[in-house]
């Protein structure tokens, strides 16, 4: 038993953790694509395709973080106490926020979906299938570290894994 007071859930073998984060791709989209291109049978104008496309997406991305770092600091309390008058002025500051968060995620599927229009459906499928085998393989590298932290009766199974 772990004597250490974690914020929110705590972290078994420290191997689970639980953030409210976005799930758009940081920076760049179709790494595993481009990494595979000639195993996936990447066109050079699939490839020059791609990497604009994650160009793209990279910079209205920054813009984004860089708009939800400026509200961030305006939100944030840095003297006295939290009157009901200084929370309402920060509604506004949240709301944007949470706008600029939904933008991030909705960025990364508008741009995804521009990427697979570039693809074909095999293309796509097998690099599904590249992605599914790395990912098995990470986490049966973490299997042994996974039973140590959740007991004994822990058994990795790929095609339990949810995608």
């Amino acid at each position: 038993m772990c004597d250490v007071n974690h914020h929110g859930f705590t972290r078994p073998g420290y191997l689970i953790d639980v953030k409210a984060e976005s799930i758009a791709a940081e920076g760049a989209l179709f790494t595993r694509a481009l990494a595979h291109h000639a195993e996936v049978g990447l066109s050079t104008e699939q490839i020059r395709g791609l990497l604009d496309i994650s160009r793209e997406y990279h910079a209205r991305q920054v813009q984004i973080r860089l708009r939800m770092a400026q509200l961030a600091e305006q939100a944030e309390q840095k003297r006295g106490r939290l009157t009901p008058a200084r929370l309402a002025e920060r509604k506004p500051l949240l709301d944007e926020r949470a706008e600029l968060f939904r933008a991030d995620e909705e960025l990364f599927f508008t741009y995804a979906a521009r990427g697979q229009e570039l693809l074909t459906d095999e293309q796509l499928d097998l690099i599904s299938d590249i992605y599914h085998a790395e990912k098995d393989e990470g986490l049966a590298v973490l299997a042994p570290a996974l039973r140590g932290a959740v007991g004994p009766t822990f058994t990795f199974r790929p095609t339990e894994v949810a995608s």
